[in-house]
């Protein structure tokens, strides 16, 4: 079974990238339920998990939130079967078997992750007995439409300078990843696929090492998640093939200069021209602290009731998972 391992950073097109691989007859692409985010930091409460009856309390807790309402995976084997079924004994080898169970399930052979922060764990997943069937999709985009894109619909970054950095060093750790420790992964600009999914998603299918299919040039105008979510609005939408420099409307001249000027080195690694100097020094900038927090605190106020509202099933699922914690 081919795993797909999406390291991106968020709003980088990745909930695109996973419903045209989804519509593959062969890949299984669920909504991403971020599993190890939920529990690496939690998982040596579980106790051994080579001794079955902790392995199984694990995989009870991710079915659990794999079958969330704002998931919706609808997994119907048991934590006992699963355990079974895939030698469950690490927090990876539960990842694996229940993103392989999903898969099954749905009777495909090949797996798509897109959970958050999977830069993070690719030292955990390449002790996986069958790491060599990984295939690791690095898409990025670019960091100003990456800071626009959050300006717009902020979660829990409210400023371009705290949205730049984290884009920064999440392309650094990535990047990391392929020039020092040397994993092989297929690079995937966001610019090139919407400018051009034929080409991009033909050389996405065959360095995953599956056929090429039509299916996966285009996003399927039935898709149930775009009815569930906000979020997820387009993707039962054409792709927006002209989605790229909006930043140049969104961002002031002082936004941009700021973001270009924390995201240089990677922003040139990655073959993006700035637009300004790019010679903003924070140290320099007296008066930016306290905009900082006055731009925070107004943003925060702004947008606390719309994602109360708009974002209940999200709140319902961190409440989930914090309980799980509590009662380990």
């Amino acid at each position: 079974m081919k795993k797909v391992i999406f390291l991106a950073s968020e709003r980088s097109g990745t909930n695109l990238l996973r419903t045209l691989l989804g519509n593959h007859p062969d890949i299984d692409a669920p909504v991403a339920p971020h599993f190890l985010d939920a529990f690496n930091e939690s998982v040596g409460l579980y106790g051994d998990l080579k001794k079955k009856e902790h392995a199984q309390k694990l995989l009870e807790h991710m079915v659990k939130l794999a079958n969330h309402s704002y998931h919706d995976w609808s997994l119907k084997a048991g934590a006992a079967e699963l355990c079974e079924r895939y030698s469950v004994n690490s927090l990876a080898t539960a990842f694996d078997a229940i993103y392989s169970e999903k898969a099954r399930q749905e009777g495909k052979n090949n797996y798509a992750c897109k959970d958050n922060h999977m830069f993070n764990y690719v030292p955990l997943l390449e002790r996986l007995p069958d790491a060599a069937d990984i295939r690791y999709i690095y898409l990025y985009r670019d960091p100003r439409d990456n800071v626009a894109s959050w300006m717009k619909r902020p979660l829990y970054m409210h400023t371009p300078y705290e949205i730049a950095k984290k884009w920064k060093a999440e392309q650094q750790e990535i990047l990391n990843l392929v020039n020092r420790v040397g994993i092989k992964a297929h690079f995937l600009k966001y610019e090139a696929l919407i400018a051009n999914p034929e080409q991009e998603m033909a050389r996405a299918l065959e360095f995953i090492g599956v056929p090429v299919d039509e299916k996966c040039f285009q996003t399927d105008e039935n898709n149930k998640e775009s009815k569930r979510n906000e979020y997820w609005e387009n993707l039962s939408k054409p792709i927006m093939s002209d989605n790229a420099k909006k930043y140049l409307k969104e961002l002031s001249s002082k936004d941009l200069l700021v973001v270009e000027s924390v995201c240089a080195e990677p922003m040139s690694a990655l073959g993006y021209q700035p637009e300004t100097a790019a010679n903003w020094e924070k140290k320099k900038d007296f008066l930016f602290k306290p905009r900082q927090k006055i731009r925070i605190f107004l943003s925060k106020r702004k947008n606390r009731d719309n994602f109360f509202r708009k974002m209940a099933d999200m709140q319902d699922k961190i409440d989930m998972i914090n309980q799980i914690k509590k009662d380990l």
